[in-house]
């Protein structure tokens, strides 16, 4: 028995259309690992800047009876205008691009149905853009039209670079931030509340340390990195963000003509 045919039309038409077979199947997954990256970035994020604000407090304060406190008072500040700032932020970003999506794709229905010369004009561009030759582009535009889900499908994600379904959730993204945030901004903190002056900075910069390491791994391991070169890039930012700290607790008082009181 014979394997089924398949016309050249209908080849094209699988290449296509974005919402065919295996390839929900690997958009799913695309889309998974963009959240995990959500929630790794979130984590890193929150490490990073709490490290460097703990780090920058506790050089600027080093010496002084208050310090303990103050860089206490400062981290637990910070880690919870942090998580409130992240996530309202992208819990607006994401409205924003949800209305930004749902905006153009709005536009794009209505010039099908208003505009089809010219929208099949543009689907024929877009094929040829792709090495289809001329005629060929303008039996593929035709064949598509007949099937009105699949021409709308093939125009937003071709022309739009979008999905006809968005399936954005503010919320979720908003909560998701915040969360890990936190998260993250717990570990530099967490030895202030049982040490002191030097053993509690080495502690914090060492637990920081360690944590932006696994992020690294993680999201090398994610993105399909090596392992060692996402661990090294995470924790070489983290390095820098100390480091900063440092300068800027060293520095500003000077500038400023600064001090804290010595008891």
């Amino acid at each position: 028995m014979s394997p089924p045919t398949v016309s050249r039309t209908d080849g094209w038409l699988a290449l296509l259309n974005p919402f065919s077979g295996s390839g929900q199947s690997e958009r799913e997954q695309l889309a998974r690992r963009a959240g995990v990256r959500e929630v790794v970035f979130g984590v890193q994020d929150g490490i990073l800047t709490t490290m460097g604000l703990t780090t920058g407090v506790a050089t600027a304060a080093a010496g002084a009876a208050v310090a303990h406190t103050t860089i206490l008072i400062a981290g637990l500040a910070g880690a919870l205008a942090g998580m409130v700032s992240m996530g309202t932020g992208a819990y607006l970003a994401a409205c924003a691009e949800r209305d930004l999506k749902r905006s153009a794709i709005h536009k794009e229905r209505d010039e099908l149905q208003t505009r089809p010369v010219e929208e099949h004009q543009e689907m024929v561009e877009i094929l040829m853009e792709r090495g289809v030759p001329e005629p060929t582009a303008h039996e593929l535009s035709r064949a598509l039209a007949e099937y009105p889900k699949l021409w709308e499908e093939t125009h937003i994600e071709k022309e739009l670079g979008i999905s006809s379904d968005p399936q954005d959730s503010p919320v979720r993204d908003g909560f998701v931030m915040a969360a890990t945030f936190l998260l993250g901004a717990v570990v530099p903190i967490v030895p202030f509340i049982f040490l002191t002056g030097i053993p509690a900075v080495a502690l914090s910069l060492a637990l920081s340390a360690a944590a932006l390491l696994l992020v690294g791994i993680g999201k090398a391991w994610i993105i399909g990195q090596r392992l060692w070169v996402g661990g090294a890039e995470v924790l070489g930012v983290g390095a820098g963000a100390a480091l900063a700290g440092y300068l800027l607790g060293v520095l500003l008082p000077h500038l400023f003509g600064l001090r804290l009181p010595t008891g």
